[in-house]
């Protein structure tokens, strides 16, 4: 049977001296490997590995690739013309264009036309308003129907008190139109 060997030491171990030459030979050896490791992954097309030069220059490729992402988009369910009660106003004061709107508007969209009416002053220009609350996508809807801008719709749900509308046109309707100078010509 072999004896295992044994230094000279009474302890048993090395030298100490081997100890950190045995120390520094795999420090030497681990840093050689990931140096190799490092030149492996720069030079290798499919790498992965991100490398840092001082200057940054985009990669060469014959082709692009460009990704757009759509932009969120929301829809509102319009309640549908006919269940949407519309009273037209001739704010003019003169003339039967409530009459001529809301026949249009009955025929094309196809509103639930109220009868015509005159508002209760004259406006300076046309103006929408949303009665009923939750009717507001429907009064924008009512605005690009008739030509109007979007600004044209009164957002203030209910109508202002001070809007040109008799009390018993706001309970009879959804939305008003009150027909200014701006669509008299258009009618």
């Amino acid at each position: 049977m072999n004896a295992p060997f044994r230094s000279g030491r009474p302890d048993g171990g090395g030298s100490g001296a081997d100890g950190g030459t045995q120390t520094l030979k795999a420090v030497v050896l681990i840093a050689a490997v990931v140096i190799v490791g490092i030149l492996v992954l720069a030079h290798n097309p499919r790498s992965t590995a991100t490398q840092t030069t001082g200057t940054t220059k985009p990669p060469h490729s014959s082709s692009t690739t460009v990704t757009t992402v759509p932009r969120p988009t929301t829809t509102t369910t319009l309640v549908p013309a006919a269940s949407t009660k519309l009273q037209v106003l001739n704010g003019t004061g003169g003339g039967n264009l409530a009459t001529q709107w809301t026949t249009k508007l009955k025929a094309n969209p196809g509103y639930a036309t109220q009868p015509p009416d005159d508002a209760t002053a004259k406006v300076a220009a046309s103006q929408i308003y949303v009665i009923t609350p939750g009717f507001l996508p429907e009064a924008f809807a009512l605005a690009r129907t008739v030509g109007l801008p979007s600004s044209a719709v009164v957002t203030t749900v209910p109508a202002p008190a001070t809007a040109p509308i008799r009390a018993t046109e706001r309970a009879n309707s959804n939305l008003v139109l009150v027909i200014g100078p701006d669509l008299a010509s258009t009618a």
